[in-house]
């Protein structure tokens, strides 16, 4: 009977529902196990493989980038370098733009001497230097974080270190060898600082001081974390004295620097420059949101160091980077704070934006997942998130230094044609410079120069009866081989030629300059984009402008080579000439 009505009033006996909202047990294994996967550490290191995204397209954008040096490179190679082209020591120690660039300026040597310096062979360096540093980053994250927010951090600090915004030191090698070695070398010092090996991060310290002006800034982040350490006292004063020493070393060798424009000495424009510097990668090209989000880093940092979290010992390093990239802002900011309030956006100064962003990424996920536990683990795709707006602010960034080195081969061309002179100050003087190149078998002089025309180079002579004019557009019949020169911009003994050109179906494939009896002077680059010319001639592909350099001459023939090796001629003289 007992049993009977038992049955009767049990639910499950009966065949009825549960009266709660457990699911079932084949659904709970199997969310068991999905939530094992999550946190699997397996998981987590296919998600880092991300990372690797941001490195390969920088890694893709400078091995297609320009061969030729930027303009602190040749300085510092006539320095560094005697007649011969071997090395010389002492010229090492001479500071360039204020800065000392000791280890840089051996890369530059090792470049030219091995690779013909080739500026993409030393930005390719330059991109290891830089996935160096995301693994330093790496090693130094808490291990009790979950797997997948590890590796989401590792991910935003990848597209952070990469970010666009930052091409200049890239795919301008020379500046990214002296700023990224200098940041790598400090990250380094502070992990052997936080790991109490103080001897070794101090020596490392001190070969980032002499890679860049910025590393100084590495001293006092060696005093906070001596500080916070409860280190005994001279280790806490040590790095303050070396540093001023080698402040006091510095300011014996730096030159007397005029400023770059109307001085601003107020406490306004100070703060406003050092906030762009910090706020630089939250903005596409606006300096006033680069303040604003300085302001807000500034702020999170305060915010953390109120909580258990920002006092913990795990996360010292993190503060000292934190000091040290501030520091080194705060320096950027002083020194440059006469260039124009813009000026904490140039390209070349993200990387301390990013020094400031990463550990307040860092600290304020460790304190979330002391907040939400396991939870926390979701927030991978928020840090994910926080990397892809780093990455993708940039690319205004991007396409103006694209556009500003657009042009950069014409300087190659201008040293082979000799003229040297033609571009100032970009370029030492000539006669210094040309020697110490030939000498050393340097790019332009080496074999890997050419005009790109399959045969004729600089020096060759063409067929001036092979040639037939170019005519001009007419837009009643776009579909005809056309072109024109738009402009001529005289550079002191040389002149730049801009123009467009088409041979419609038949590509053209490569533009240069003759004199009156046919001899090459000058050449330049072509498929440049035009899209003025097609928006006026339909059907017409955007890639046909042209830019050419030769000696300025009113005898100059623009010739545009086509691939089936016809010869088209444009008068290389604007419209608006008067002749």
């Amino acid at each position: 009977m007992t049993d009977t009505v038992a049955r009767e009033t049990d639910p499950a006996a009966a065949g009825d529902p549960p009266d709660n909202d457990s699911v079932p047990a084949g659904t709970e294994s199997r969310l068991a196990r999905l939530r094992r996967q999550l946190t699997n550490t397996r998981l987590a290191r296919l998600l880092e493989v991300l990372a690797l995204l941001p490195m390969v397209t920088t890694l893709l954008e400078v091995t297609a980038g320009q061969r030729l040096q930027y303009t602190d490179y040749w300085y510092v190679l006539l320095r560094i370098t005697n007649p011969d082209g071997s090395l010389h020591i002492a010229g090492m120690r001479v500071l360039q733009n204020e800065h000392p660039l000791m280890l840089p300026s051996f890369l530059y040597w090792l470049d030219a001497r091995f690779a013909g310096g080739d500026n993409r062979i030393l930005g390719v360096l330059v991109v290891i230097i830089a996935a160096v540093t995301v693994l330093l980053l790496r090693t130094a994250l808490p291990k009790t974080l979950p797997p997948p927010l590890r590796a989401g951090i590792v991910v935003a600090a990848s597209a952070l270190v990469f970010s666009p915004h930052g091409l200049h030191n890239f795919v301008r090698a020379m500046s990214g060898s002296a700023w990224l070695t200098a940041n790598l070398l400090v990250i380094g010092a502070l992990l052997l600082a936080y790991h109490r090996k103080w001897w070794l991060a101090w020596a490392l310290g001190l070969l980032a001081c002499m890679s860049y002006g910025t590393a100084f800034a590495v001293w006092p982040a060696f005093a906070l974390m001596a500080t916070i350490n409860r280190e005994s006292w001279w280790k806490r004063l040590l790095p303050l004295g070396v540093g001023l020493i080698v402040v006091l070393s510095w300011l014996g060798l730096k030159p007397a620097v005029d400023p770059g424009g109307a001085p601003a000495n107020d406490l306004a424009s100070l703060l406003y420059t050092l906030l762009a510097v910090i706020g630089h990668l939250w903005t596409a090209d606006t300096a006033g949101v680069a303040v604003f989000a300085g302001v807000v880093v500034l702020g999170l940092y305060g915010w953390l160091a109120t909580t258990t979290v920002g006092r913990d010992r795990s996360m010292r390093f993190w503060w000292a980077l934190a000091c040290h990239a501030f520091v080194a802002s705060a320096m950027i900011a002083a020194a440059r704070i006469d260039f124009g309030a813009d000026f904490g956006l140039s390209s070349r100064y993200t990387s301390l934006s990013v020094l400031m962003a990463v550990p307040a990424v860092v600290l304020l996920m460790v304190w979330a997942h002391r907040v939400l536990g396991e939870r926390a683990q979701k927030l991978a795709i928020g840090v994910l998130a926080i990397g892809l707006l780093g990455y993708t602010l940039g690319s205004p960034a991007a396409a103006t230094i694209r556009s500003q080195n657009s042009e950069h081969q014409l300087e190659a061309i201008a040293l082979r044609a000799g003229l040297g002179d033609a571009y100032g100050a970009t370029l030492p003087p000539a006669k210094a410079l040309v020697p110490r190149l030939e000498a050393m078998g340097h790019y332009p002089f080496s074999d890997a120069f050419t005009l790109g025309c399959g045969g004729p180079e600089l020096g060759s002579t063409l067929d001036m009866n092979a040639m037939t004019p170019l005519p001009p557009a007419d837009e009643r019949n776009p579909r005809q081989p056309a072109g024109s020169v738009d402009d001529v911009e005289n550079k002191n003994d040389g002149a730049v030629i801009r123009g467009w050109a088409t041979g419609v179906d038949d590509p053209v494939r490569c533009a240069v300059v003759v004199d009156a009896n046919g001899k090459i002077t000058g050449g330049g680059l072509t498929h440049l984009s035009r899209r003025d010319v097609t928006a006026r001639l339909s059907g017409i592909s955007a890639d046909v402008g042209f830019s050419v350099i030769a000696p300025a001459s009113a005898a100059n023939r623009v010739v545009i080579i086509l691939e089936s090796g016809s010869m088209r001629w444009i008068s290389a003289e604007a419209p608006d000439s008067g002749k």
